[in-house]
């Protein structure tokens, strides 16, 4: 029953898009190779949160403290807010980049090293 109020639910919601998007003028800089570069950053940008899943997985072990368990959850946060400001920077885009992206880097990429590494330091003590 659910699965047939959800395929509902999506049709109509695929035809009210179609609809929306038709009456949309198409955007000349949305080309192939924007959608390609896309897909690639993104992609990349998964695999990196299965990277720190599995960082986070190594560093608790099989050890079940409650306190390392908390400290690897924070751990896996910044990581993946990292890995979103590096999403922002190498994702294709048709409009300039932030200023507090581009023009200082080195205060957000060290910030976020040292927690992660303090983070990752603080779950192997505990």
């Amino acid at each position: 029953m659910f699965l047939l109020v959800a395929l509902v639910l999506a049709g109509i919601g695929y035809f009210v898009f179609r609809r929306w998007r038709r009456n949309r003028p198409v955007d000349p800089r949305l080309t192939a190779v924007y959608w390609r570069n896309s897909a690639l950053v993104l992609g990349a940008y998964l695999l990196s949160i299965l990277l720190g899943a599995g960082i986070t997985r190594i560093m608790v072990g099989f050890n079940r403290s409650g306190y390392a368990d908390l400290v690897m959850v924070a751990f896996f946060i910044v990581w993946i807010l990292y890995g979103a400001v590096w999403l922002l920077r190498f994702l294709p885009t048709d409009r300039p980049r932030s200023h507090w992206l581009t023009r200082s880097r080195g205060w957000i990429d060290g910030a976020a090293l040292l927690l992660l590494a303090g983070l990752a330091t603080g779950a192997r003590m505990l």
